[in-house]
């Protein structure tokens, strides 16, 4: 399970390195998708590293939202929200792929709003 401040200060570590040219634009590309991961509440949430923002992955797409609320949502019977996104087996073939692929993708905007 996902523990929200070392995800923080990790992305944080990794911005520092990249800003020291410690390391590149692919190696902090490739450490921020490991940090990635799934919470308590059976969400993928991920830190934005731009907007220092948190976001929760709804099964579509990638919402900004609170990492304070897993507890609140976990514990509230009256309102059981969406099923979590675990409810089914994990496919990570298809995760690991789209990760690579939105990586790609970014890196190319990136390089393209440098020139």
């Amino acid at each position: 399970m996902i523990d929200f401040t070392h995800v923080e200060q990790s992305v944080k570590k990794l911005k520092t390195q990249l800003a020291q040219q410690q390391i590149d634009e692919k190696t902090f590309e490739d450490r921020l998708l490991t940090l990635v991961d799934v919470a308590e509440d059976g969400y993928y949430w991920m830190f934005g590293h731009e907007s220092e923002r948190w976001y929760r992955h709804n099964g579509e797409t990638w919402l900004p939202d609170d990492p304070r609320t897993v507890q609140t949502r976990l514990h509230k019977p009256d309102n059981p929200g969406p099923a979590p996104l675990l409810s089914e087996p994990l496919n990570w073939g298809w995760f690991i792929i789209s990760m690579i692929l939105l990586a790609a993708i970014g890196g190319l905007v990136y390089n393209a709003a440098i020139f």
